[in-house]
């Protein structure tokens, strides 16, 4: 009886083991319909305009601080532009993009079909080139992936087989605020 406990409690371990293994080999053995490569996000050129603009505008806020006695806000805005800087100066990270039958893959992350809600596409050339994936995650549920020169018609036709996509939905307030501030 001891023998057949240890053996059932094994078989239960392999069989979990098994459908764990067997999700990670799915999406090893999928074949990979589209893949590129691209930045994880885009930066904007910026101008010694823009750069004059942005410190008159930083000079004005700080002097309001000052003015206002709200070192709360000062400190705030000293921080923004710090952590603005060094990820002005930092290098942009491409990442792999992959879709396949099982579903897509964005650098070390699998989001399989059953975990995205829809898709939409925001192609305006020269100015965006966006694949939008609405997931069923609460922390992150819009992405968005850069298409660099990909195919919008050839990802929309093989997405369309797998999820719905919300036709017409433009570019987000955000983003486009982000894109014309140069942000």
């Amino acid at each position: 009886m001891h023998t057949n406990m240890h053996t059932k409690n094994h078989n239960q371990k392999v069989s979990h083991e098994s459908s764990h293994e067997g999700l990670r080999a799915l999406s090893k053995s999928s074949e990979t319909a589209l893949a590129w490569t691209a930045p994880l996000r885009r930066k904007m050129q910026k101008g010694k305009i823009w750069m004059m603009g942005a410190a008159a505008v930083v000079l004005l806020l700080l002097f309001y601080g000052s003015a206002t006695g709200n070192w709360i806000f000062i400190i705030a805005i000293i921080t923004a532009v710090i952590v603005y800087a060094l990820d002005h100066f930092e290098q942009t990270r491409t990442i792999n993009i992959e879709i396949s039958e099982f579903g897509v893959k964005i650098g070390n992350s699998e989001i399989p079909w059953s975990n995205i809600k829809s898709f939409w596409i925001v192609y305006d050339q020269p100015f965006v080139r966006m694949l939008h994936i609405r997931t069923t995650g609460r922390a992150m549920p819009d992405i968005g992936i850069d298409l660099d020169s990909q195919d919008p018609v050839e990802i929309r036709r093989f997405m369309k087989r797998h999820v719905t996509e919300l036709e017409g939905k433009k570019e987000s307030f955000l983003d486009l605020s982000t894109r014309l501030l140069k942000l």
